[in-house]
């Protein structure tokens, strides 16, 4: 059942200073999201609320294809890009709640293969470090880690073991800081395989995705998906055309090149397929102490450990949780975590204090999420 409430939204201000936070009403979100779409940003995008009585909302505005002029709707798929790394995550948490996973213990006990990796710095390497992105491991360019959407990419082992031999010394003493690494949580998605015997992919699907009924996600690029775009002349798409294979660049139609349709490689850091609505239901676990609708994924004292900020080796919080970035707007704390690629954006937010998440997707490779994840309940002013 849709709820009557009131929510508060940043002003959509582009590159003309601060933005200033005004009170409206939810019937006035389309307005907001129109000026938006207006500016331009991307062809299409999907916005998505959930509160912690589980109510959902959803709009849509723009393109999905702008060939053939197929419009943006709430049923539209997207790349989740690194917004899959809480789901990563989240998996990993669930298997510290069956006993099957410590994170303070060595990596390398969860998966030997590890052990290739050079650590000069006498601490070693643990989950906890991973999750946390203070490993010291590199973080190499992914802007090639795709493969065309109708052929078999390389297996999780085959992509991270070349990884790890290609960047196989720590850029610094686990713990010392933070330093954003997508092949850490490419061992992550080792360590999920190793330990409950099950694909990545397939734990996913069983623990996750199938629990929260969300049926329109999945790792698969199924018919009917946004494609994605580049504006032909932003630094993104300008630099995308050094960066990737030719093969994957369609038509230049109103200032947006088109990308064919593609596949991650490499599924934990980045590779999920879906809809606003999951999103949704999703980020409704997370605000739920780990249960969305009756539906349970985590202990709610798993929820609160991964929003919690992690330590440096000297006690010193970072801005970082077990995969959620932390921050603040306006005085609010959020968790949240961007997923951007060749030619699609997102972002999902949390708000916990005030009860509210958000998520947004867009299919341009550049399009600034920050402007309309900022809806948030609306608080005492």
């Amino acid at each position: 059942m849709r709820k009557t409430m009131s929510i508060t939204i940043l002003s959509l201000l582009f590159g003309c200073g601060s933005a200033r936070l005004e009170r409206i009403h939810e019937a006035r979100v389309p307005e907001r999201l129109d000026a938006l779409a207006a500016a331009g940003r991307a062809p299409g995008f999907a916005l998505a609320t959930v509160d912690t009585g589980g109510a959902v909302h959803t709009w849509a505005k723009g393109r999905a294809d702008l060939t053939r002029g197929t419009p943006a709707t709430v049923e539209t798929t997207w790349l989740w890009f690194s917004a899959t790394k809480i789901v990563t995550a989240t998996a990993v948490l669930q298997l510290v709640e069956r006993g099957l996973v410590d994170l303070d213990q060595p990596v390398v006990r969860y998966v030997p293969g590890f052990a290739s990796v050079r650590n000069p710095h006498g601490r070693a390497v643990t989950v906890r470090h991973l999750l946390s992105h203070t490993s010291g491991l590199p973080n190499p360019m992914p802007v090639a880690w795709i493969h065309e959407a109708h052929l078999p990419g390389p297996s999780l082992d085959e992509l991270t073991e070349r990884l790890l031999r290609e960047n196989d010394r720590l850029d610094f003493a686990p713990g010392a800081r933070f330093a954003y690494s997508n092949l850490g949580y490419l061992v992550l998605g080792q360590l999920i395989e190793r330990v409950s015997g099950e694909r990545y992919e397939a734990y996913v699907q069983h623990h996750i995705l199938d629990v929260l009924g969300m049926h329109s996600t999945g790792f698969v690029l199924p018919g009917g998906a946004a494609t994605g775009y580049s504006r032909k002349w932003s630094a993104m798409g300008i630099a995308g055309r050094f960066l990737l294979d030719g093969r994957y660049f369609g038509e230049t139609r109103d200032g947006f090149t088109a990308l064919k349709a593609f596949v991650v490689d490499g599924a934990p850091y980045g590779g999920l397929v879906g809809t606003l609505p999951d999103m949704a239901r999703f980020l409704g676990a997370h605000l739920g102490g780990g249960a969305y609708q009756g539906a349970r994924i985590l202990r709610e004292e798993s929820v609160a450990l991964m929003q919690q900020p992690a330590l440096d080796a000297k006690g010193k919080p970072l801005p970082m949780g077990l995969g959620w970035h932390l921050g603040t707007v306006d005085g609010e704390r959020y968790a949240a975590h961007i997923g951007g690629g060749g030619g699609f954006r997102s972002e999902i937010r949390l708000y916990p204090a005030l009860g509210y998440a958000v998520a947004v997707a867009g299919n341009e490779t550049s399009f600034d999420t920050d402007a309309p994840v900022r809806l948030v309940v609306e608080s005492e002013r």
